[in-house]
């Protein structure tokens, strides 16, 4: 019995926990920008780009005809090869990057110190499919280079006609061969964990190494025939992908080449969705691109996209990490959040910090306890002499009243709240104005500035054709006298406000500052 409670604890606290990540059971990914702005001018292809670790000032280095490096206005040629685009490149530290010569055949190697350039793998000018050192190994059109997580003394080059991942030893130069199976022409990689993304002609593939130094290769999203469609991995199309780039938690963008347009690839739910730019009525399928883009990078909040003949256009708007406060509500345990786009709340909170993921964002969600009270108040206000309301005698009827439209606002009050039985009626004259005020047990944190509009209209129908009899006060004098409310500009003679105090009793609540502080003695 008792293991089968603790089975029982362990099934629900799992249930809790997809109903924390997932915004709704028909969950479809999608992400949008503010639409693509000119962020540097080129007449021809950006194949690759990085944030240049050289010059560490936000410029962006990028390959085309040659290797470059721009802050957006003026361009500064690294390195050219003669007779070869240069297509993936990859710096292996501040100082050195290693360039792939495509119609060369080989990976060269940058120095950013004194500009030199060598050969660091491959045959310069000869193709073919050879394992070797420098001069002896043999490369088909070298595409896409990345670090190996794994090995971080060595580099992986897609080495594109032989349909083929590549390895090459950073010191040595030697060329040997990580897998030549599950590849069609690949281009560009990007490491997704411990595994590798590579882009493929039409689809995605990905990379495994096994525990036993085993290597597997799977197509992962996307056909061997061009398309577009998004959905599952098994069902989505692609038309050229290239560049591929991370946004968030498992989360990446997609340069769907010749469909013009960037895709979003969902390794949590496994499916492929739309990219679209502000402006779109809805995000179902993704928004055309000024050109075919070709390479995409993520550097901070914005996201870069190199195209085939117009240069970097830069995105901004992308998800990013969120920090979010929630308070909990006086003398409630639990609060409420709804993860925006989301169309359900996503559970009850307790005191505490979470973590949700919705699309390529973070959102952590810390739950307090409110350091100010808000108490929903009715009020009514009165012109009458402030010498009435002193007069004892007048009190004696004064008082009463006020107790007795306690009990009838308690009608109007239900069921959304109560009359306090904590809190006092309590009233005050200043300038020749009474003001009664008729606290109920309805609380809010901090976070709420004003009655809320469903809860002030409900409470407004309910007392049409009662205002001015659960408002009136009674006086002795003169003559048993019986005092309407003061009708505002809307006409309306009971009002709905809130009054903060602060939840630690020894603080002070400062209005002008809407904030809590020592009582000074």
């Amino acid at each position: 019995m008792k293991y089968s409670l603790v089975l029982i604890l362990i099934i629900l606290a799992a249930v809790l926990v997809l109903k924390l990540v997932k915004c709704d059971t028909d969950y479809k990914p999608s992400v949008s920008f503010n639409k693509p702005e000119l962020f540097h001018n080129t007449d021809w292809r950006i194949y690759h780009m990085e944030p240049d670790l050289y010059r560490d000032d936000g410029s962006i280095m990028f390959s085309y005809k040659y290797l470059n490096t721009t802050d957006g206005t003026t361009p500064t040629t690294l390195a050219t090869i003669q007779s070869s685009s240069i297509r993936g490149f990859k710096q292996v530290n501040k100082t050195h990057v290693a360039v792939a010569a495509h119609s060369q055949h080989c990976i060269k190697m940058l120095n950013r110190v004194d500009n030199s350039l060598r050969t660091l793998a491959g045959t310069c000018g000869s193709t073919g499919y050879v394992e070797g050192g420098v001069g002896t190994g043999r490369l088909y059109y070298p595409y896409g280079i990345e670090i190996d997580v794994r090995n971080p003394d060595r580099l992986l080059v897609t080495d594109y006609f032989n349909h083929a991942l590549r390895s090459v030893d950073l010191h040595t130069g030697e060329l040997s061969t990580v897998i030549n199976s599950g590849f069609n022409h690949p281009r560009y990689v990007v490491w997704a964990d411990n595994k590798l993304l590579v882009s493929n002609y039409h689809y995605i593939s990905q990379v495994s190494w096994g525990a036993d130094g085993s290597v597997t290769n799977i197509k992962l999203a996307g056909s061997l025939s061009p398309g577009y469609v998004d959905g599952s991995f098994n069902t989505s199309r692609f038309y050229s992908p290239l560049g591929i780039t991370r946004v968030g938690y498992n989360m990446y963008l997609v340069a769907d080449c010749d469909n013009k347009v960037l895709r979003l690839l969902d390794l949590n739910s496994k499916q492929v969705g739309p990219v679209c730019f502000d402006g779109e009525t809805s995000c179902t399928i993704s928004s055309q691109l000024p050109d075919y883009p070709w390479s995409i990078l993520k550097v901070g909040e914005d996201v870069y996209v190199g195209m085939w003949s117009k240069g970097i256009y830069k995105l901004s708007g992308i998800c990013g990490p969120h920090n979010v406060t929630v308070y909990l509500d006086p003398g409630q345990n639990t609060a409420t959040y709804t993860l925006p786009g989301c169309s359900y709340t996503t559970a009850y909170l307790s005191e505490g910090s979470y973590k949700f993921l919705k699309q390529c964002s973070v959102y952590t969600i810390n739950v307090l306890k409110s350091p100010i009270v808000r108490r929903l108040m009715f009020v009514s206000r009165y012109d009458v002499s402030c010498m009435l309301v002193k007069n004892a005698y007048n009190r004696e009827t004064l008082i009463p009243s006020i107790s007795q439209q306690k009990r009838h606002l308690q009608t109007i009050c239900a069921p959304d709240c109560n009359m306090s039985a904590e809190i006092e009626t309590w009233y005050k004259c200043k300038n020749n104005e009474l003001t009664v005020y008729w606290p109920t047990d309805k609380t809010f944190s901090v976070a709420t500035k004003e009655v809320p509009n469903k809860l002030r209209d409900e409470l407004r129908e309910r007392l049409v054709g009662h205002e001015t009899e659960y408002s009136n006060v009674k006086f002795q004098a003169p003559r048993n006298r019986t005092v309407e409310a003061r009708p505002n500009t809307r006409g309306e003679r009971i009002h709905f406000l809130l009054s903060s105090t602060c939840a630690d009793k020894t603080l002070r609540y400062d209005s002008a500052n809407d904030l809590c502080s020592k009582i000074q003695l």
